[in-house]
């Protein structure tokens, strides 16, 4: 199985909710799927498995969880296997449900149940055969790929005045921005968050120059323990994080002093908890979902590496993710954010001209995330991974970000 969460948002980029999207099959090691039998155990719902590797007060606390099903799971037991997030499970249907009774009449009893309900994908020219069941809906998906998102809007809202409409697969900036001012929509939904700038006349505050200073030193192969850990205790806040991650991840909980939590920690804790840590403090003033994305992004290429054959090399590939987004957290060009830090030619060369020996892992990370199933399993075919290697990683990464940072 796969499985991954995208996040939506509403207009100040706050998350709204998050989405499952799962696949049970790689397609290209299992071609019947494709037949009758993608519909074995379609009453399932995949992927729920995922959420047992976030509780409540982790990643999905107070938000909303889309759970996509299909005409068949929605007359599935989803009672008994949706349990848990109660008032915050939103059930996403599309248009093979069908404008009839049978449906309406489970669409009724899911919402005294206390489940939301959502839909995607309906055309236009069909909504009027769907009047009778508009009052069950929540929320109302409108793709922007099927056409100008505002347009759609516009009609879609003569039918529907009060529905919350949620403007999905925004690939820009500038289709966010186009929507957010037209004032129809409360969600959004796509790749647009995470869009890099070409502009290179933006400024660098001077305690983020120090920060980054400090992340080119220890990057170094090298470095000096002592140095870094005199640079840390003039931070009061960094000296606090520091004893707080010191005393989490050593047998020894009662470590006092900068130099002592530096040499039990030593080169690689250092460097690993130092760049996460002032990766966060650069990011301050941007959505929480850029951070999350590049931290989990980050572990799930560290636990990759193995099945990439770079076991050698997974510090590396933790950079690689860690500053993968780098570009948006500094608001300038991804070549100029990296010689900013210090990494490795082989990170520049996948971050920048997506080139070098970790450019595959890296097209692999992000089709992953966008739930590209697709390119997912070609990837895994070619690189002869197995499935529950992938998912093991992804999950291991959504429990290590709740472990280390909520």
């Amino acid at each position: 199985m796969l499985a991954t969460l995208v996040p939506l948002f509403y207009e100040d980029m706050s998350v709204a909710s998050y989405c499952l999207y799962a696949q049970k099959e790689n397609m290209f090691e299992n071609p019947h799927m494709l037949g009758a039998a993608r519909y074995d155990g379609a009453g399932s719902i995949v992927g729920i498995e995922v959420f047992e590797s976030v509780s409540e007060d982790d990643l999905v606390a107070n938000c909303d969880i889309i759970i996509p099903i299909n005409n068949i799971s929605l007359f599935a037991n989803i009672e008994q296997q949706l349990t848990g997030f109660d008032g915050r499970i939103v059930l996403l249907l599309d248009q093979s449900i069908k404008p009839e009774e049978s449906y309406n009449k489970r669409l009724q009893d899911l919402k005294s149940k206390g489940f939301k309900i959502g839909i995607k994908d309906l055309p236009l020219n069909t909504i009027e055969s769907y009047k009778f069941m508009l009052g069950n809906f929540d929320l109302f998906l409108i793709n922007s790929d099927a056409g100008n998102v505002i347009e759609q809007a516009k009609e879609f809202r003569k039918i529907m005045p009060d529905m919350v409409f949620c403007a999905e697969n925004l690939h820009s900036k500038e289709e966010f921005d186009a929507a957010k001012d037209s004032g129809l929509f409360k969600i959004f939904e796509g790749t647009f968050f995470r869009v890099p700038i070409n502009t290179q006349d933006t400024e660098v505050t001077p305690i983020k120059i120090n920060y980054m200073k400090l992340m080119t030193v220890i990057n170094q192969s090298d470095f000096d323990l002592e140095e870094v850990a005199n640079v840390v205790a003039q931070d009061p806040a960094l000296s606090i994080e520091l004893l707080k991650i010191a005393n989490k991840l050593t047998i020894n909980s009662n470590i006092r002093s900068i130099n002592q939590a530096t040499a039990l920690l030593g080169q690689k804790e250092i460097r690993r908890w130092l760049n996460t840590t002032l990766f966060n403090e650069l990011a301050a003033g941007k959505p929480n979902e850029i951070t999350r994305l590049s931290l989990i992004r980050a572990r799930f290429a560290e636990n990759l590496a193995t099945a990439f054959d770079y076991a050698m090399r997974k510090d590396e590939l933790f950079l690689m993710g860690l500053f993968s987004l780098l570009n948006l957290i500094l608001d300038m060009p991804m070549e100029d954010a990296l010689e900013q830090v210090g990494v490795s030619n082989e990170i520049k060369k996948a971050l920048i001209s997506d080139d070098g020996i970790f450019s595959p892992q890296l097209e692999f990370l992000l089709s992953y995330e966008a739930g590209d199933w697709q390119e997912v399993s070609r990837l895994m075919v070619l690189h002869d991974i197995e499935m529950h290697v992938v998912y093991d990683a992804y999950v291991e990464a959504l429990k290590w970000y709740g472990k280390m940072f909520i």
